[in-house]
């Protein structure tokens, strides 16, 4: 059997080397926006695909952190503890890139002048507004990459946001038990997902998060039904051929979602395996440095195209990434043991409090 269960017990996939892989993606997508046009697209558009490699890597990234996140919680079964690592994983690395982009690069790159750069309140509304992970996300530095073909600062925060509220999603189906009951679980998840294709306006997020969303969901469905997919060589091909036949038809971006979905697992668990994690995860500090990379790299290179960007931009970003998961997120996520016994405390202590209320 090769069940995505009988994967997980033996603790060995390729889910960290896809997550690279994604993330160099969305640099290469955005190549061919940030730099010098060429006339040329990335490969994946000029082989008649809907989606650019950038869309596609999101599409996994979203896949893979529904089937991850949802497995958390079951393990946890615990809210605080859930959200605790959810907000150590997410936000001190992503409050470093907003800092640094507004303290150091924005300095360095703006049009004008210090004094006026920093008495802006755009400076600091970058980082706060960014912070809130609110739908209306502050793009732009007073005077930086302002004569750039994208003045954007950071063009990949924009699924952040979104991630933040698919981890709301998932602590709320845990509270209400539905990730531990699949047929409840299912039920849920189908309604929303019917809900996003009927009437999208229902749904309480931005609608260009309703692709993640569903890609998200069908990763949590992937956590519920571990016991009964299988991934295989046969499956992982024939749902290509199909994709591949129904081009120009009504199914094929949803046969493509589909594949898109069931490779990221037949990718983990049938390619062979190669043993990072004792490099450590750089996939999200990747991403998160991808953009401002390529826009410092367009700056010191007016002239520079696609490609060399792209090469030039990954590397940075990949040091980045390592430094990125050395000295901010690894040490960030040893503290939830520390927050979870500070967390048990109070709660005794509360239960101490309430119990001796009542006895009075």
């Amino acid at each position: 059997m090769h069940t995505i269960h009988s994967y997980l017990t033996k603790k060995r996939d390729n889910f960290l080397l896809l997550r690279i892989i994604a993330a160099l993606m969305v640099i290469y997508g955005h190549s061919f926006v940030l730099a010098r046009d060429v006339g040329t697209t990335d490969v994946f558009l000029r082989n008649g695909w809907p989606f650019y490699s950038g869309d596609i890597a999101v599409m996994m990234f979203f896949v893979i952190s529904g089937f991850m996140v949802s497995g958390s919680y079951i393990a946890r079964a615990n809210l605080a503890d859930f959200m605790t690592a959810r907000l150590l994983r997410i936000v001190p690395a992503f409050l470093f890139v907003l800092v640094v982009s507004a303290l150091i690069l924005g300095p360095l790159f703006t049009d004008l002048g210090s004094a006026e750069y920093f008495a802006s309140p755009e400076v600091r509304r970058y980082v706060t507004t960014n912070l809130a992970f609110s739908s209306e996300m502050a793009w732009t530095l007073p005077g930086v990459f302002a004569d750039h073909r994208m003045p954007s600062v950071n063009g990949s925060l924009w699924t952040l946001p979104a991630e933040m509220r698919m981890y709301l999603l998932v602590a709320a189906l845990g509270v209400f038990g539905l990730l531990r009951n699949w047929r409840l679980g299912t039920v849920a998840l189908l309604a929303l997902l019917l809900a996003g294709i009927v009437h999208p306006r229902l749904l309480p997020v931005h609608t260009e998060w309703l692709r993640l969303g569903a890609f998200f969901c069908v990763g949590i469905l992937a956590q519920l039904f571990k016991n009964r997919i299988e991934v295989r060589h046969d499956v992982m091909l024939a749902l290509a051929v199909l994709t591949y036949i129904s081009y120009n038809t009504d199914s094929y971006q949803w046969l493509l979602g589909l594949s898109i979905a069931y490779f990221c697992f037949w990718f983990a668990y049938r390619t062979p395996y190669l043993d990072l994690a004792r490099l450590g995860d750089p996939s999200y500090g990747i991403y998160l440095w991808g953009w401002p990379l390529q826009q410092v790299m367009v700056s010191v290179f007016p002239g520079i195209t696609p490609m060399p960007n792209f090469l030039a931009s990954a590397l940075a970003a990949s040091i980045m990434g390592v430094l990125s998961w050395r000295l901010i997120e690894q040490p960030a996520l040893r503290l939830k043991g520390r927050v979870g016994r500070f967390l048990d405390r109070a709660k005794a202590r509360w239960t101490d409090f309430a119990t001796g209320v009542d006895k009075s």
